[in-house]
């Protein structure tokens, strides 16, 4: 019989929250739940019906996203057993689907099991956030176990993420294992090299899951005139030089980005056919406008406007006067590729907001190419809040 301290230990379920169970959805709200288990943020707790059989465990949070779901079933998982072993499954799936790469995504939070968890690698260097209280009071012991599981020179501790403070675990940036590098790291991204600032970079260091796009846009780039907004460190404008486009325009707000950015160019030896214009996109896209400046590619990737369902609104009215201004940048034939990465905001919805965006702009266009998240940034079927990134090429014809 389970002692009272372990049944207190239970969250019992409304109807709600079992019919969550049932779809084995990872994550379980306050709203889900009828009686608040007896425990601490963090602790391992199971969650039961009303007759108190349990149908899974997870890590408790005093927020709104109370159960972070790590298994289902009525049998109590070994916390670093199972991260053990899911890392090895994750690292598994990244062999199949991204063999030989230098930089990747290992963890990807609940796609791989591991809610609270993502781990990027570059090279031997793993950058980590961990933003569930559950994970963080083991931080060492999961350092550990993902150093048993591959072989790494550093673990870095990346935690700057929003919500932070709602689990209790405090914003900061330090070596777990090893010493924090002291230069910038070298690494391999598509065909170029790229520097990486593990301490101060962007995410985990670099935009990991628009790495493998340009790849995927190649044959636009040769002999093209490409402006590439919203550019940080370069990673389209330079892969576009490196497949033969006849120049670049870099758009990015950061001089410290594009300071990198150069070194990138030299580094690969890359023609000097790229003019670097340091400043906020709309600003500088609303003088391009001015001076009709025309090009055969614009690639636009802003930064999340919809982080939250509030903020569609507004995100919509950014991404269309972004994708009116990109239009009326391109010359006949030229193509856009306007991603997003906000969760909040659905394929549908950027579509439509495209689809205005051109008629206002007296432009038609056809679908080339629909982009989605990288085989390392897997989306849960059953989740639609893991499908963050979306985005469309499009040919453009100018009515």
């Amino acid at each position: 019989m389970p002692s009272e301290k372990r049944l207190a230990r239970r969250a019992v379920l409304d109807e709600s929250g079992l019919e969550r169970a049932r779809s084995m959805h990872p994550w379980i709200f306050r709203g889900n739940i009828r009686h608040i288990p007896q425990c601490v943020q963090g602790d391992m707790i199971a969650f039961t019906d009303r007759a108190g059989v349990i149908k899974g465990w997870g890590l408790w949070s005093e927020s709104a996203l109370s159960i972070r779901v790590l298994t289902y079933g009525t049998k109590e998982p070994d916390q670093m057993v199972l991260l053990r072993d899911r890392l090895t499954s994750a690292l598994k799936w990244r062999k199949i689907w991204c063999p030989g790469e230098e930089a990747f995504r290992w963890v990807h939070g609940e796609a791989d099991g591991l809610p609270g968890i993502i781990a990027d690698v570059y090279g031997d260097v793993l950058s980590l956030q961990v933003s569930a209280a559950g994970w963080y009071r083991h931080i060492d012991k999961v350092a550990d176990v993902f150093r048993k599981v591959r072989r790494l020179s550093a673990i870095v501790l990346r935690n700057e993420t929003k919500h932070l403070e709602k689990e209790g675990i405090p914003k900061e940036v330090r070596a777990l294992l090893g010493e924090m590098p002291k230069e910038l790291l070298k690494v391999k991204m598509g065909s170029i090299y790229e520097l990486v600032d593990i301490e101060k970079g962007q995410k985990t260091g670099a935009y990991l899951d628009v790495r493998g796009i340009p790849d995927m846009i190649s044959p636009l780039f040769k002999g093209s005139r490409v402006l590439d907004c919203f550019s940080y460190q370069g990673h389209f404008g330079l892969h576009a030089l490196a497949a033969g486009a006849s120049e670049v325009v870099a758009v990015e707000q950061s001089q410290s980005a594009i300071d990198i950015a150069e070194k990138n160019l030299e580094m690969n030896s890359l023609p000097q056919k790229i003019e670097w214009k340091c400043g906020n996109a709309f600003d500088i896209m609303r003088k391009m406008d001015s001076d009709r400046e025309r090009f055969d590619l614009v690639i636009m990737d802003p930064p999340p406007f919809s982080p939250a369902k509030d903020q569609v609104g507004a995100a919509r009215r950014g991404y269309k006067e972004l994708a009116i201004r990109g239009f009326n940048r391109i010359k006949e034939g030229g193509h856009l590729v306007f991603l997003s990465c906000s969760h909040a905001f659905s394929r549908e919805m950027l579509l439509s907001v495209l689809n205005e965006a051109a008629v206002d702009a007296g432009v038609s266009c056809r679908i080339a190419l629909e982009i989605h998240q990288p085989y390392d940034h897997p989306a849960l079927s059953a989740v639609p809040e893991t499908d963050y990134l979306k985005g469309f090429v499009m040919g453009v014809q100018i009515q």
